[in-house]
Order: C-alpha cells, then structure tokens, then sequence
C-alpha cells in the first residue's frame, strides 16, 4: 500500500472504530433481563423497545443525510456524542416503560443512526474506487460491535445496576465520538478529483448519480429494497432474542439458568462476530463476483440458518444453534454491507448521505416483522421452535428475490 493508500485508509480505519461502538445498539438483548426483573415487564414489551431502537436509527441516519451538507462532520459528531450521551443518562433515571422507549428506544438510537450515516459518507469519499471493500471494513465494525463490547458491558451490569452501567456508556460515548470528530474529514476538493480519477482509470464503469428522488422511482431501488426488507427482519429478530433462545436451548438440556446465561451470551458472540465478518467478506465478493452473486449467497445463508436453528430449537442441540447464529450473522452482515455497495455501485457516491439513508429505511418495517413476530411466537407456545421456522420460510421468499433484482440502466 503507497503512501497515500496509508493515507486515506486511516478514514476508513477511523469509521470502523467509531461503528464498533455504534454497534451497541444491537446488545439490548445484554440489557433485557436485569430491566424486565427490576419492573416485571414482559419480552413483547421489552421487544418492541428494539423494534424502536431500529426504527429511530433509520430516522437518524435519514436526518443526517438531510443535513450532512449544512453543516462540518466535526460539528455533526460531536452533537453526535452529546445525544448518545444524553440518551444513555437519561435512560439511567427513568422509572416507566415508555421512559425506556423514549430515552434508549429514540434518542439514543436517533444519536447512532446520525453518526452511523455522517461518518460513512465521509469515510467513503475516500474510496470511489473500492466502495465494496470500504463499506464493508466500515460496517464489520458496527457488526462486531455487540461481540466486542459484550464482555465488558456484562462486567459492568454485575458489578453495577443497569442505571450505573448506562451513565457510565454515556460518558465513553461522549469522549469517542469528541475524538473522532477531530479525527474524521472529507477529502478536499483537488484530493477528491485524483480520487475520483481512480475510478475513471479502473475496470469499474462509471455509476450515474442519482439523487434520492430519482432513486426511488426505479424497479431497481424497490426490488432491493423488498429483498432487504426480508434479510434483515430475519437479522433483526434473532439479534434482539438472541441470549434467550440459546438459554432456552441450554435450560432444555438441564442446566441452570444462571448458567445458561453465560453460555447463551458467548453464543451472541458468534452472532455478532460473523455479522462482522460477513459485512467484510460481502463487501468484497460484491466487487470481485458482483452483486447477482453477493445476494444470492446471502439468501443461502439466511435460509441455512433458520433451518439450523429450527431443528436445534426441536432437538436441543446447542452446537447446532450456534452455527445457525453464525449463518445468520454472516448473512444479516452480508445483507448490510450489500445496502451500502448497493447506495453508492446502483446510484452514484454524489449524494450517497441522503440515498443510503432512504435505503436504511427499510428496517423501519424489518424491526416490526422480525423482532415482534419472534416474540409473538415465543409468548404464544412458550418456545422459540415455530418462529425459526417462520423464518425459513421468508428466507425462502428472499432467495427467489434476488434473482429479480437488477442495476439500473443510465
């Protein structure tokens, strides 16, 4: 890698770090127990603050597109750090359910979709020629997130109450985002002009711009967008019951339920650990074998997944339900990976902000389908069983999709 390889690559180092910690959004499941005992709600009230936390991360990722070009990264990820902050502080004093879902479920979750959607569009600035790659380093970052900060977020919630635990993620993500606003720019006007030659100068034809408007008016963007829709409510779903499902698993296998806990926790691990990795490897595979390929592996792997899963669930094998959870995460993260390369290789890198925004929508209903109806089947029959197989059957579903998807012509 030349100097300047070294150079830009700091941008999308930068992008994923500061991911690893915005991926904390998907450890609720972490937070789920210690808060349901302390009030004695249920898993479909706990579930919908999920549903939430996706929804309003669209949104902020959508506001943040809006007005990413009104006002200077740094600006943008230090107010960043002051509604995350704020989020988790405030959650840490609240007394009722819908204090939960306002606090955590909407500002927090609004605060991670901004900075989500801020430091992408800058980070991918610095690499028109290599978008797969880029996104997809970038959001292995948000992948891993759960996995990495799991261990020292359950360290916190025993040694501290959940209130402790939140106050103290306030001030963490106060101080990173502060740093990587001083760390994160776009590329000035002549750099992005030798960048953009980079692109000109590759294999890669040149992708129209599209602006949003234009964008969703295409077959294109609506077929993505359905098949999208599909993945990621299966992602969504495992992600936010995650720990239970593989206690209940463990419990059936007579261990005790202290004991599953652990164990269920490391079993999120892999989940968070593939949906990584996946968003790396997609990213890739979208640049070398096209996004034809890259959806249909990820379709593949959904569907394995939920058939593990199901048939563990039936037989109350934990190996198996592990490797489920690690096909699921390889697909959930290949699912999102293909949504960035999608924004930027279907509908240019001019306004990519707004686009992927518009694109990242698509969890609004994915956070309803998947984590509600998961929880729907487990309060119904007691048991995560009939869910997975649900499931399968969307995966399906996605599979004969991704045939029909195709790049717009210019």
């Amino acid at each position: 890698m030349g100097s300047s390889g070294i150079h830009r690559f700091r941008y999308v180092a930068t992008a994923f770090v500061t991911l690893l910690f915005m991926g904390l959004i998907y450890a609720w499941s972490l937070f789920v127990e210690p808060i349901e005992a302390d009030f004695g709600w249920d898993r479909t009230q706990t579930s919908l603050n999920f549903t939430l936390s996706m929804i309003f991360f669209s949104v902020g990722m959508l506001a943040a597109g809006a007005i990413e070009r009104r006002f200077s990264t740094k600006v943008l990820m230090i107010a960043t750090g002051v509604i995350i902050g704020g989020g988790f502080v405030a959650a840490s004093l609240v007394s009722t359910l819908m204090g939960i879902y306002l606090t955590y479920g909407v500002v927090v979750s609004f605060g991670v979709g901004v900075g989500t959607d801020v430091v992408m569009a800058a980070a991918l600035k610095w690499y028109p020629d290599k978008q797969g790659f880029a996104s997809g380093g970038m959001l292995m970052g948000f992948g891993m997130g759960a996995m990495l900060l799991s261990p020292p977020v359950t360290m916190l919630l025993s040694a501290f109450t959940w209130r402790m635990t939140f106050v103290i993620l306030g001030v963490v993500f106060v101080v990173v985002m502060a740093a990587v606003a001083f760390l994160m720019h776009v590329p000035p006007a002549d750099v992005a002009v030798a960048l953009q030659a980079k692109v000109k100068a590759s294999s890669a034809a040149s992708t129209r711009d599209y602006t949003a408007s234009q964008m969703v008016r295409t077959k294109a963007f609506w077929l993505f967008f359905a098949w999208l829709i599909l993945v990621t409510s299966g992602g969504l779903g495992l992600i936010s019951q995650a720990v239970p499902a593989a206690q209940e698993v463990l419990v059936s296998t007579g261990m005790k339920p202290e004991e599953a806990v652990m164990l269920a926790t490391v079993a999120m691990g892999g989940v968070s650990l593939c949906n990584g990795f996946g968003r790396l490897l997609n990213g890739i595979v979208w640049d070398k074998f096209g996004y034809r390929f890259s959806l249909t592996w990820v379709s593949v792997c959904f569907a394995a997944s939920m058939g593990l899963c199901g048939v563990a669930m039936t037989f109350g094998s934990f190996p198996l339900i592990v490797v489920g959870f690690m096909l699921l995460g390889l697909a959930y993260g290949g699912n999102m990976s293909s949504m960035a390369a999608m924004s930027s290789g279907f509908f240019g890198t001019k306004h990519f902000g707004m686009n992927y925004a518009v694109a990242t929508l698509q969890m609004i209903p994915a956070a309803f389908i998947g984590p509600m109806l998961l929880a729907s089947f487990q309060q119904g029959s007691g048991s995560y069983t009939s869910a997975f197989w649900a499931f399968l059957a969307i995966a399906v579903g996605a599979f004969a999709l991704s045939f029909l998807v195709k790049k717009p012509q210019d």
